[in-house]
């Protein structure tokens, strides 16, 4: 089930089903790609293979495989987001509370050097 794959991701079930129809089809569970992206990633293969066959660069089965080539890559360029964001997860200690940052002594800027930087006519006097 998607709703599954989509807990793990970290996505709720009603951000499920909004997502593109490629996205859905390829089970995307860590790469989130826009409407946009999805049109260019399919119909703008198709549209490529189709104008490389039509200048007779490469035969006309390109139009079919290189919109399936760049779906495995996306797959597998999610599959390895996911590897990169465990581990990288498993590397980060979990914080117990807040984190408490000193903050910063402010010294005060002297008086002339402030209003040589609000004009552009004092800048060079």
């Amino acid at each position: 089930m998607t709703v599954v794959r989509s807990r793990r991701a970290g996505i709720g079930p009603e951000e499920a089903k909004n997502r593109p129809l490629y996205a859905r089809v390829l089970g995307l569970q860590y790469l989130r790609p826009s409407g946009l992206l999805c049109f260019l990633y399919f119909e703008g293969a198709i549209a490529l293979g189709a104008l490389l066959a039509l200048a007779e660069l490469v035969d006309w089965w390109v139009v079919l495989v290189l919109p399936a080539t760049i779906a495995v890559m996306v797959k597998i360029n999610d599959v390895i987001a996911g590897a990169a964001l465990l581990s990288a997860s498993a590397r980060v200690p979990k914080a117990r509370g807040r984190a408490k940052v000193p903050a910063a002594p402010v010294s005060p800027a002297p008086a002339e050097d402030w209003r040589s930087r609000q004009s552009a006519s004092r800048r060079y006097e």
